[in-house]
């Protein structure tokens, strides 16, 4: 993999001491760098090393997950069943944060996952190709706290493009 040295032994680190001392692990950077690959292979490893579940939620699908909770057809869960089973996951990994659609209700959906979460210190991977700044305050505040989390940008060239 030619995913660039720094980032990999980050997410190496996240994992090796476990719990982290800093729960919260962003990896921002632009499309086709290696993020995702990176959140995944934290879950794995996790799973390989200190038998801890993790679970990996791109957001567009874990908002969906949560707006068929509201569906009376289609409800299989309620909003109260799906906060507990992500609340048991040794950690969360919410994959291209920032890319969609907002609504006042997404926004608020997502504040309460990821404030739940810094609040009790539980691990937590986000990945994000939108700026740290073009994301809402309240989120910024939560992700870029450098007590609890740190921020990783990958870089590299879109290995997802062809030539």
């Amino acid at each position: 993999s030619n995913q660039p040295p720094d980032s990999r032994l980050a997410a190496q680190a996240y994992v090796l001491h476990w719990p982290p001392e800093k729960p919260i692990f962003l990896l921002s950077g632009p499309k086709g760098v290696g993020k995702t690959h990176l959140a995944c292979g934290i879950v794995r490893e996790l799973l390989e090393r200190h038998g801890q579940r993790g679970q990996f939620w791109p957001v567009v699908d874990l908002l969906d997950r949560y707006r068929a909770t509201f569906d009376e057809d289609r409800a299989t869960e309620t909003v109260e069943a799906v906060d507990a089973q992500l609340r048991r996951l040794a950690v969360l990994v919410l994959d291209d944060l920032g890319t969609h659609k907002s609504t006042e209700w997404a926004e608020e959906r997502l504040f309460r996952l990821i404030d739940e979460r810094y609040r009790e210190m539980q691990p937590l991977v986000v990945t994000t190709n939108v700026g740290l700044m073009e994301l809402p305050d309240r989120l910024k505040s939560r992700l870029s706290d450098g007590s609890c989390g740190r921020q990783i940008n990958v870089a590299g060239i879109d290995r997802r493009t062809t030539y």
